[in-house]
């Protein structure tokens, strides 16, 4: 790299070109690639400052330009390098190729260089929060911090319309979101998320990373099947192969942790090996704990807690205090390994150590789930109500409605857990749907037995979209197809903009402050589902009826006609003209509306 003299020009004409045609803004919204393919087409020259291409293409270099840059002033540097300098450096760090004695002085700059607020590009400070968020999750487990940086650095890319930054920025929020114990939340916000990695300039590695952290929070959710087809969707598709190890090496260990919960035992041992053929060769320590990590959760689901525990303790292997994110799950893991190693007594010792240090860091899954693990550790003592107790105040760490669901254990665990603790009572009937759709004459929703009035639907395309989906059927409808209904003459892009912000304002239909969030409307694979078990829409169950050949004696509310005569929309017309024709067949006529 060529030294700055002492009287370099204002703006060395290198690293202007490159902010001109977009080398540096490519690169900041992880478009890598695509800045290492502008950067070669500048033209050559001894410009003073930084040798951009050799940034980008040589890793250890961004450590000298970090001591260049940032120990002594900065000097006549645009500031968009600067923050391209101090993101680099972030990311060698965390790639194992910094030691831990730059931190500190990495922490001051990129604190420095994001507090210039419009001195910096929107991109730039966007990408700045990004690794601002990462190092406090990454390196500190803080999730409260990594919440604050994520969602800033959302705000800035919407404002800026870096559609990758958001998808990254939302992604990471999620994954502080699912790690919190809210991971209802995180599903319904990575559902919209999910919609916009289909708009063009998504970017791959936002949409993999899309992939990974919707595959562990299915994984969360229970369900791995689910979890298993978007993770290996996620690995499919072209180019994924090529990303930063950072990124396709989760999506490799979430499905470990799938297919072990599938019992496909041949196609967990080969991922296993896959990881380790990457991981062991490039002497990461961060990935090689997370290998860890994966094999060691496989080893408890085996039976095997000798060997989880080992892989538990390599994985924390630095310090007694070791902040990291991975140190912090690998705690877990050692106490299920001890529990399993019938050592009860260091297990409780390890989870009360650890469980308020991980609720003041805001990670109350893990806390929640070792709480889980001490009720077991009680109840095979032989202490019940004492396990009931444990078993209640873990449930009261997650906010009301999330389900408890373990890590690294098996449904059999489970079972066991809850058999004992939670027996399940006979003869009793499934909850009633929480949201009650009427729409045979004027339409009505409750929610909650909360009737939703005209002013609580904030815009007519809300409830466009509701009438929209109960009118192609309410179950994985494709969201072009309603775009396409709602905005026929608006262009794909802008029409599945609409479609998003319409979505999350009907999920958020009637919800007060401090509700937790009730997730009625499913986005999945681009597909809009109303959930049965959720929500309950009477022509629908009309409908079903009268195709099964069981025909209600008469019409609800008197034989009123779908939705009243006002809604006139060619597709109301056609489900009205469908309604009829089966009504007809059945014997039951409709005065036309």
């Amino acid at each position: 790299m060529t030294e700055l003299p002492e009287n370099a020009a204002p703006a060395p004409p290198y690293p202007c070109l490159a902010l001109e045609r977009g080398c540096v803004r490519r690169w900041f919204e992880l478009d890598f690639q695509g800045a290492r393919a502008g950067f070669r087409q500048l033209p050559e020259g001894g410009a003073p400052g930084v040798d951009l291409l050799c940034l980008v293409d040589n890793p250890c270099a961004e450590l000298s330009l970090l001591a260049a840059w940032l120990i002594g002033p900065p000097g006549d540097t645009h500031p968009d390098l600067q923050a391209l300098g101090v993101a680099a450096a972030c990311d060698a760090l965390l790639r194992g190729e910094a030691g831990p004695e730059r931190l500190d002085t990495l922490r001051s700059r990129l604190g420095a260089l994001i507090g210039l607020g419009r001195a910096l590009s929107p991109p730039a400070r966007a990408a700045l929060l990004l690794r601002q968020g990462l190092l406090a999750l990454i390196l500190d487990s803080d999730a409260e911090k990594a919440r604050a940086a994520f969602a800033e650095g959302e705000r800035i890319a919407v404002a800026a319309a870096s559609l990758p930054l958001e998808l990254v920025h939302r992604a990471l929020a999620s994954l502080v979101d699912c790690l919190a114990g809210e991971v209802t939340r995180a599903d319904v916000q990575l559902s919209d998320t999910e919609l916009l990695c289909h708009l063009e300039g998504a970017g791959l590695l936002p949409r993999v990373l899309v992939h990974g952290v919707l595959g562990l929070v299915s994984l969360l959710l229970g369900d791995a099947a689910r979890a298993h087809a978007i993770l290996s969707a996620g690995a499919a598709l072209p180019g994924a192969d090529a990303l930063p190890d950072a990124v396709t090496l989760p999506l490799l260990a979430h499905r470990i942790y799938a297919a072990a919960d599938l019992g496909r035992r041949d196609e967990t041992r080969a991922l296993a090996q896959a990881l380790g053929e990457r991981v062991i060769p490039a002497r990461n320590a961060l990935l090689q704990a997370y290998r860890h990590l994966a094999l060691g959760t496989l080893a408890l689901r085996e039976r095997q807690p000798l060997r989880a525990l080992v892989h538990a303790d390599e994985c924390l292997g630095g310090p007694p205090d070791d902040a990291r994110l991975t140190a912090s799950v690998a705690r877990l893991l050692r106490v299920q390994a001890l529990a399993d190693l019938q050592r009860g007594a260091d297990a409780q010792a390890l989870a009360a150590l650890w469980v308020p240090r991980w609720l003041h860091l805001g990670l109350r899954r893990l806390a929640a789930v070792a709480r889980q693990e001490q009720a077991m550790l009680e109840l095979r003592a032989g202490e019940l109500d004492r396990a009931r107790r444990v078993l209640a105040a873990a449930r009261e760490l997650l906010p009301a409605g999330e389900r408890l669901v373990p890590l690294h254990r098996s449904a059999a665990w489970v079972a066991e857990l809850e058999a004992v603790l939670a027996p399940p009572s006979g003869g009793t009937e499934a909850p009633p749907p929480r949201v009650n759709v009427r729409t045979l004459g004027e339409l009505v929703v409750e929610i909650d037995g909360r009737r939703i009035y005209d002013r609580d639907w904030k815009g007519v395309r809300t409830k466009m979209l509701l009438i929209a989906l109960i009118c192609a059927g309410g179950q994985k409808v494709p969201a072009e197809r309603l775009a396409d209904m709602l905005w026929p003459d608006s262009d794909g892009a802008q029409a599945m903009q609409n479609l998003k912000v319409a979505l999350h304002r009907l999920r958020r239909l009637g919800q007060r402050a401090g509700d937790p969030p009730l997730n009625w409307v499913h986005v999945k694979h681009g597909l809009v589902t109303l959930p049965r078990q959720l929500c309950r829409v009477d022509v629908h169950e009309l409908e079903a009826g009268l195709l099964a050949g069981t025909p209600p004696a008469a019409l609800p509310d008197g034989g009123e006609d779908f939705l009243s005569p006002s809604e006139c929309q060619p597709w109301v017309e056609r489900y009205r003209r469908r309604l009829h024709a089966l009504l007809a067949r059945c014997g039951h006529g409709v005065a036309p509306g």
